[in-house]
């Protein structure tokens, strides 16, 4: 266990955990509640400082920016103390580790904290910000970028590890030019590495062109984390956000004085690089810090992203798991493997709207994954989840509980294997009144193009003309017959 780790073994500490991540262009503290597995946010405050403004004219902080910065600490020092928060990691990144004068600010701030600001150097930065993205993002190769206000982190990724990485002092607050985005984008060899893959964009930045994407396209879901598209339409959108004189349509107020220059940075990066495509990620250095402090006690993504909802939505403890055995047979024939992993996901949450009321449990349930912080999600899978579960609500029935816009991103295969599976779920779950044990009772194969359902002589009873009827739903949305034995 690596140094810091050691220090806040999470296992021993179940205390609330402060974090502190003090950036070029803002400042942002992230409390969390630890509970041994991975800590959940219990507060969230960004405060833009922009103490990298001016950093590359004249190499200092400007006592503007320190005053500014100052009194965010300050607020977040009696935040942090009210809230009786007993663990701390504060780090500064490349405006601190830059800036002849560093140490007139980074004194005054440790004072204000009472605790040492950890300077993270530009190696830290990119391996922390990648952490942040692999650990909550399924990767296995592409280009990590992280874009503030005084830097450029790229990261490329190659079978899910760590293959090279770089910082660029290139930064939306930077004073470089066109010429110096493209030289120090050139020195980067490896770079040609990155060609017809995914670039995952992490920092404000970022997000502000996934916010921008949504409003110039009509994109139906409003959620930037796992927000992919072309780079072509990336490149477009680009080039207006860089010509514009106006403020652009879903560029944040706070993000109009510098998106211009952090555009003209994205668009260079896209077109040296030669991506294919660009993911948002909400995920932050933080996340890799945060993930490194919990490395012995990681889990799964796929399990960590549903924990906290199954914790608190689980009737029966066992009820998934008997459903994914059920399941397997058939899975092959009614869906791809691609699919096996988010199918385990939509099973985990099967059961999340069983408290809600009964008429309004299937709309509760899509509207409910669609906006959860489930961040080993793409949108399109995150949506074939949402309407998996919808059909393990209401059945046959289609009503608007997702928009068409929202519902049209799936492929028709899509729509078909979620439709399905859903049915599939509804039957379990009525059948067996949703407890585990009765699903000792039932097996399902294919033989041919037929669904046999094999009942255990104890089980039949389970079996009336309402749940035969919603078997043979399941059959025929699976362009199946059935036989119930």
């Amino acid at each position: 266990m690596n140094e810091l780790a050691l220090k806040l073994n999470l296992s021993e500490n179940k205390g609330k955990l402060a974090l502190i991540d003090i950036g070029s262009n803002s400042i942002r503290l992230v409390i969390y509640h630890q509970n041994g597995k991975y800590p959940f946010p219990l507060f969230n405050e960004r405060i833009n400082c922009r103490l990298g403004e001016g950093l590359s004219l004249n190499g200092k902080i400007s006592s503007q920016s320190m005053s500014r910065a100052f009194s965010a600490l300050q607020r977040f020092a009696f935040i942090i103390k009210t809230m009786s928060v007993k663990t701390q990691i504060i780090v500064a990144t490349a405006a601190a580790r830059n800036a002849s004068n560093s140490k007139e600010f980074i004194l005054p701030a440790e004072k204000i904290l009472s605790h040492k600001i950890r300077i993270l150097s530009s190696k830290e930065e990119a391996r922390y910000a990648s952490l942040g993205v692999v650990s909550n993002m399924k990767i296995n190769n592409g280009l990590v970028a992280d874009l503030g206000g005084g830097s450029l982190e790229l990261v490329l990724i190659k079978n899910g590890k760590n293959i090279n990485s770089t910082s660029l002092n290139i930064g939306h607050l930077s004073n470089c030019t066109e010429g110096d985005i493209k030289n120090n984008l050139k020195k980067v060899k490896w770079l040609s590495n990155a060609k017809d893959t995914t670039l995952y964009g992490t920092g404000g930045s970022f997000r502000a062109l996934g916010s921008a994407y949504i409003k110039k396209y009509n994109y139906p879901l409003t959620l930037l984390h796992g927000l992919t598209f072309k780079k072509e339409k990336a490149i477009i959108l680009l080039d207006n956000i860089s010509e514009s004189k106006e403020n652009f349509l879903g560029i944040p107020s706070s993000r109009t004085g510098t998106i211009s220059k952090a555009a003209e940075i994205m668009i260079n990066l896209i077109l040296h690089s030669e991506i294919k495509d660009v993911m948002i990620s909400g995920t932050s250095i933080r996340d890799g810090l945060i993930t490194e402090l919990n490395s012995e006690k990681r889990v799964n993504p796929d399990k960590f992203a549903y924990y906290k909802v199954l914790a608190k939505n689980q009737r029966f403890n066992g009820m998934q798991s008997k459903i994914k055995k059920i399941f397997k047979p058939i899975f092959k024939k009614i869906a791809n493997q691609d699919l096996e992993r988010i199918f385990k996901i939509s099973t985990n949450l099967s059961d999340i709207s069983w408290d809600e009321q009964p008429d309004l449990r299937g709309y509760i349930a899509a509207n409910k994954i669609l906006s959860l912080p489930l961040r080993d999600l793409t949108h399109i899978e995150r949506i074939w989840i949402a309407k998996v579960i919808y059909h393990r609500y209401v059945g046959l029935k289609d009503k608007q509980a997702i928009e068409n816009s929202i519902i049209n991103l799936l492929s028709e295969d899509l729509k078909k294997t979620s439709y399905s599976i859903g049915l599939g779920l509804r039957f379990i779950y009525i059948f067996s009144a949703g407890f585990p044990k009765n699903l000792d009772y039932i097996k399902f194969k294919i033989k041919k193009n037929t669904l046999i359902c094999k009942i255990n002589a104890f089980g039949r009873v389970l079996m009336d003309k309402e749940n035969e009827r919603r078997l043979k739903n399941f059959a025929n949305a699976c362009n199946l017959n059935y036989e119930i034995i």
